[in-house]
């Protein structure tokens, strides 16, 4: 779509007012025709593929409407998008193709109106050439004061920028780079770092996070789809002046053929132009003040979706202006909905169910209906009817006995539940997408591309194909892999979604007909305040408020998967980092790096590993066995002893004897300073360490010393029969090693070895015997 020029415009002097300014862009949607260069009150990106996080009011580009600064705007965003074009290329610009994605150019265009507006309040020259160094100075400390050092960059990156273009900015003398031989970091007092800005997310929050999320998933996610289903579903109580209201009028209205949608004139926030005024089509549709025809989840998405089909086929709207066309006026009202004499009985034979369970508001609530019957999931329980029009809504002298009669049935707590338990579809979408960010580590952009269908093979394992956004404006089709709980995630997701093709979209079609980006961060706030605000009754723990963003699961599975053996190398691929080693290495090992937190979860986890390798020799003490030799052996028995006798003493405990989690609590907690070695255990303590001797007197007493160790003789040392073979492969070999041509001081050493070797295989065939 091509705006003609204002009248006042300014021409440029570089580029034609008829040059398509977004014809270099990879992603061409056919038949669609995009803006050109005479365009003067906003460029939006109709005939460019959009990525599905981006809402339509970003995949444009705003141009300011003083004329002066409406040109600069223009032309920078224009060599942003077409960094090749011949005109560039006569002035000396070399750059190359696809250098700015389209959402660089949104954001450095929006960074050049900001600073055309701050030097005309400064009263400086519209010629950026002729502006002093300190002029320039003056801007970002000016921009410091109010923003990030790591923000002030981008103010000098598109200064640069400026100095790159000005041969073809018209009115812009070319000028020099006012800090030359320093970087953007340097010039911002924004210190470079290989470390990632983002946190992973701590520990004690990421566990409970993913044990909710995967609870709705697997657990909850068949309750909040039925009852979504059974909302969308007609009613069996609805009776013909239900049925008649909202639709029939609408059928009605868009029958007369004098009806024109009313569609928005520009892009504002979050709604572009030319979408439905859903409120105000209501209005006009039931000639009310009140926008309700559309509100309802199921009914309403139904009734947006005629209005998009109606406007396909016909083509009948028109820019809605409050200034211009005639508002509703309260005299207009239509026929008053009447409520038929059977509207008692239904009612009555719905609370007669002892299985028709009351909804109630939370009694909890700061609000006046506190811990009172939901008067509007009820109407919709019983009548399957809008809110305005509920019998339990209507202003007539028997809307306070039917309310009596609920407030009478509610009297009995069973026959009552909390309306706002958290189980609702917004959540379910949100832990579908907590629980795919977590364990895929891929980006919020990537997922919201996830088409249905997406889980495939690759290379023999189940992964993800979806579209990689960043850093690549072909976006390319790739994959990521996953296990078998996120195949799961993502049928249930695709359960949730309206949208013909994407999985993560907004709710309804309302927010971006086409299933444009949503609030992420906000649903998973929600998310966590939902989970702890219901804990009573979903059984759920709680987690621990905090800041939690998209990009931080990214960072903290990268934070996980780097502990495997060659994580470095399955991160890199998974990440979608740099096919180049050199390139990738340090950005792969900087999302892999742990915090003090996770690094202390992780010598947990280690502890939890080593408790459960004991589990069997719990079990062969409990049945009389001597499972250990070595100096701490007698050590090493009395605290499996100990453990056996308090599960066997306590009822409760011996009840789950079996349960190996619970004996691995247990050893955890006896044997916090057990250190697993392959030739022996060790129970650490520094008083009795023989490594400790090793070591200065200042370092003593901080942790093993494994290259010191002295198995066969520490008290701390314990070796149980799985270590045996080690031992007897020594013995083997030192006796090989005696029989050949050695020194005398080699072969006291090597006898000396081999004593204690013997003296520690003799104790394994005493074990043995005695076994």
């Amino acid at each position: 779509m091509t705006t003609p020029a204002h009248e006042h415009h300014l021409a440029s002097a570089t580029f034609s007012d008829d040059e398509p300014v977004f014809a270099s862009l990879p992603g061409q949607i056919p038949d669609r025709v995009g803006p050109t260069f005479a365009r003067t009150d906003a460029w939006p990106a109709t005939n460019v593929r959009r990525p599905a996080s981006r809402v339509p009011a970003r995949w444009s580009i705003p141009l300011p409407a003083e004329p002066r600064q409406n040109l600069l705007v223009r032309e920078v965003a224009f060599c942003l998008l077409n960094p090749t074009h011949s005109a560039l290329r006569r002035a000396g610009i070399f750059l190359k193709a696809n250098q700015w994605a389209m959402a660089s150019a949104v954001d450095k265009s929006g960074v050049v109106a900001i600073l055309a507006r701050w030097g005309e309040e400064q009263g400086l020259l519209d010629d950026f050439g002729r502006w002093r160094t300190e002029d320039w100075q003056a801007f970002i400390d000016d921009r410091a004061e109010i923003t990030s050092p790591s923000n002030v960059r981008r103010y000098v990156s598109v200064v640069r920028h400026l100095v790159t273009f000005a041969p073809v900015l018209t009115g812009i003398s070319t000028f020099s780079d006012p800090w030359p031989g320093k970087t953007a970091s340097e010039v911002a007092d924004s210190p470079y770092s290989d470390d990632l800005s983002t946190v992973p997310i701590p520990p004690e929050i990421w566990w409970p996070l993913l044990r909710a999320a995967w609870a709705y998933i697997d657990r909850f996610a068949p309750t909040i789809l039925a009852r979504r289903d059974l909302k969308q579903a007609p009613h069996p109580q609805q009776t013909e002046w239900s049925l008649r209201t909202p639709d029939r009028l609408l059928e009605a209205w868009l029958a007369d053929p004098e009806t024109r949608i009313p569609v928005t004139g520009r892009a504002r926030g979050t709604v572009a132009a030319g979408e439905p005024m859903w409120n105000e089509i209501s209005r006009q549709v039931q000639q009310s003040r009140r926008p309700t025809l559309f509100l309802a989840p199921g009914a309403g998405r139904a009734r947006q979706a005629r209005i998009l089909h109606w406007i396909a086929e016909t083509g009948r709207t028109y820019a809605f202006d409050r200034a211009i066309h005639r508002p509703y006026r309260p005299d207009e009202a239509t026929e008053r909905r009447q409520l038929p004499d059977a509207g008692d009985e239904a009612l009555k034979r719905w609370l007669a169910d002892p299985a028709n369970i009351i909804p109630m508001h939370p009694a909890d609530a700061n609000v006046d209906w506190a811990g009172k019957p939901n008067w509007n999931e009820i109407s919709r329980l019983v009548y399957g009817v809008e809110t305005v029009y509920g019998p339990l809504h209507c202003q007539r002298s028997g809307i306070e006995q039917r309310r009596a009669w609920i407030v009478e049935a509610a009297q009995d707590p069973a026959r009552t539940r909390p309306n706002e338990d958290g189980m609702t579809i917004r959540m379910l979408r949100a832990a579908c997408y907590v629980f795919v960010a977590a364990l895929t580590a891929m980006r919020t952009s990537e997922i919201q591309e996830i088409a249905r269908g997406a889980v495939t093979q690759h290379y023999g394992a189940p992964a993800i194909r979806s579209r990689k956004v960043k850093h690549d404006q072909a976006r390319p089709h790739q994959h990521w892999w996953i296990i078998e709980p996120v195949a799961q995630t993502l049928a249930v997701a695709e359960q949730i979604t309206w949208h013909e093709t994407r999985v993560f979209t907004s709710l309804t079609p309302a927010l971006g007909q086409d299933g444009g980006g949503y609030a992420v961060h906000t649903d998973i706030d929600d998310f966590i305040a939902t989970v702890n605000a219901n804990r009573h009754h979903t059984g759920l723990e709680e987690i621990p408020p905090a800041y939690v963003r998209p990009h931080m699961f990214r960072r903290t599975m990268a934070v996980l998967a780097a502990q495997e053996p060659d994580g470095e190398i399955a991160l890199g691929i998974q990440l979608k980092h740099a096919a180049g080693r050199a390139l990738s290495n340090r950005l792969t090992l900087s999302y892999g790096k742990a915090d003090t937190r996770w690094a202390k979860e992780f010598d947990n986890q280690m502890e939890r590993s080593a408790a459960k390798k004991l589990v069997a020799l719990l079990q062969d003490r409990r049945l009389g066995q001597t499972i250990a030799v070595g100096p701490a052996a007698a050590r090493f028995h009395a605290s499996l002893d100990k453990i056996n006798n308090l599960l066997a003493d306590d009822p409760v405990l011996r009840a789950q004897i079996a349960d190996e989690r619970l004996q691995a609590t247990l050893l955890q907690g006896e044997f916090a300073n057990l250190h697993l070695g392959t030739v022996n255990h060790c129970l650490w303590n520094a008083s009795t360490a023989e490594c400790q001797n090793q070591l200065p007197a200042d370092q003593r007493g901080q942790s093993p010393l494994l290259g010191a160790c002295q198995p066969a003789r520490c008290r701390n040392s314990v070796l149980t029969p799985a270590h045996e073979k080690v031992w007897r492969m020594e013995e083997a070999q030192l006796l090989g090693l005696l029989t050949t041509k050695l020194s005398k001081y080699l072969r006291e050493q090597a006898e000396a070895r081999l004593a204690d070797v013997r003296s520690t295989n003799a104790q394994f065939d005493k074990m043995k015997a005695t076994s």
